[in-house]
């Protein structure tokens, strides 16, 4: 049977010929959803190529080294069957979107169906794939209400990174709404923890963080959400420790940083109170790296001259794909 008489598997009832075969020809998708439904097809379709082409580089999924990812895409699609794609929700705001759908896969004549939810990013005329929140089996609330919240992340190698932010002279109404963007937009990263006002393009004094929490099986889950307006930092331990740490700004990238164990931290909430803490391990870990973002500074700025080297062509090339057209 032909292109012309086969039906799309994005379910739209439309001929594999007129959906998504235009996409996967080189046609740039109009709107996220469309951009959804051919990566769904993409992978039921086992095309490696579309899917790659179309993952944002900031994206946990990125890989540098393509023949694994490929491969790896290539596998998941002959290890699956296809059977259905419900799509629950779209919402699309500006250069950002979210899709929630329902993907009913089976394998090895097991049932495989699992909910995500997926974040688009437009970057020029092109959408990219994000990100995504999955559960399996059906999931429907993974659906929101409201419009979506989601801010354009500033990445590696835009100016307003490297800026010393301003104080806060008023918590406002639009403060409190910038605010929840950064939780929503926290949120849909993969391992988000903390977000900084300039990594969200506001040079201001002001972060959020979700303290990892170690549960009784030593792993770290997120905790409530933090605010801090115009904090100050004061009184570092003399004793230090090492650990790994990634960045939103500078995805695909970790670097194992040197930082007191304690710290002393005064700020305002958003209630307007005036708070002084000491704080250790993983809170004060993420305290400072954060806090490190609107005084200017970067992970990659933390780490010796040998370590530095050692990832510097991988952040040239993250640079690249970013900024310099997605050379993917």
């Amino acid at each position: 049977m032909s292109d012309t008489q086969n039906l799309c598997p994005c379910c739209s009832g439309k001929a594999y010929a007129q959906c998504c075969k235009l996409f996967h020809s080189g046609r740039l998708p109009i709107h996220a959803l469309d951009l959804m439904r051919s990566r769904y097809s993409a992978y039921a379709l086992n095309l490696p190529d579309y899917i790659v082409s179309t993952t944002h580089p900031a994206s946990p999924q990125y890989m540098d080294n393509k023949f694994s990812w490929k491969r790896k895409i290539s596998q998941f699609s002959k290890n699956s069957s296809f059977l259905k794609l419900e799509v629950l929700d779209f919402k699309e705001r500006e250069t950002l979107a979210s899709v929630t759908f329902i993907a009913h896969i089976s394998q090895e004549d097991q049932d495989a169906t699992f909910t995500e939810k997926s974040y688009f990013e437009k970057m020029g005329e092109k959408w990219f794939y994000r990100s995504g929140e999955l559960s399996s089996g059906h999931a429907p609330n993974l659906v929101t209400t409201g419009q979506l919240r989601l801010l354009p992340l500033a990445y590696y190698g835009e100016p307003i990174l490297r800026k010393k932010a301003d104080p806060i002279a008023h918590i406002t109404n639009d403060l409190r709404e910038l605010i929840k963007e950064m939780v929503e937009t926290m949120n849909s990263c993969t391992n988000g923890v903390g977000l900084a006002a300039p990594q969200v393009h506001h040079s201001i004094r002001l972060f959020i963080i979700r303290t990892p929490i170690e549960n009784e099986d030593g792993n770290r889950e997120a905790g409530p959400i933090e605010v801090f307006i115009n904090p100050k930092l004061s009184s570092p331990s003399i004793e230090t420790w090492e650990a790994s740490e990634g960045c939103l700004s500078i995805p695909t990238i970790r670097c194992m940083v040197e930082r007191p164990k304690e710290i002393t931290i005064h700020y305002t909430n958003l209630e307007g109170l005036l708070i002084e803490r000491r704080v250790k391990g993983w809170e004060a870990r993420c305290i400072m790296h954060e806090y490190d973002h609107i005084e200017g500074i970067l992970t990659v700025d933390r780490i010796d001259s040998k370590e530095r080297a050692k990832i510097e062509v991988s952040l040239q090339n993250l640079e690249k794909r970013l900024h310099d057209g997605l050379e993917l």
